[in-house]
């Protein structure tokens, strides 16, 4: 059985592909579900220990910010004890996130506008 949205999300991604838990199949090479698991074990962490509660007003920048640390993280390859290579993923360094960020706005300005929206200048 796969799940509507996750079947409408497969078709927007050329490269997805799934595996049948029913019929035990849990792995497939590198194909598998631990990836959005561990993005779902992310947003409960950064729940209980960053925002401590997310209203549906600031979701969508809560979300922006958990994608953004969740995308710039750095692979790192190591050996299991069975020696097996595996890939896990570490955070950026702080300093490094904030060069990244703050290279992103060279030349970009953002002020309020009389009515409290945001305006963004480029220059």
């Amino acid at each position: 059985m796969v799940i509507t949205a996750t079947k409408n999300i497969a078709e927007s991604f050329a490269g997805h592909q799934s595996v049948i838990h029913g019929k035990r199949e849990y792995v497939r090479g590198s194909v598998h579900v631990n990836t959005a698991e561990s993005f779902g074990a992310m947003l409960e962490r950064v729940k209980e220990g960053v925002f401590h509660y997310m209203s549906g007003k600031h979701l969508d920048r809560n979300l922006r910010e958990i994608s953004f640390r969740w995308n710039i993280r750095i692979p790192m390859e190591k050996e299991t004890k069975a020696g097996r290579r595996k890939i896990t993923w570490i955070p950026m360094p702080v300093m490094t996130m904030l060069k990244s960020v703050l290279n992103g706005a060279t030349g970009k300005q953002k002020r309020r506008t009389q009515n409290n929206g945001l305006a963004f200048f480029y220059s």
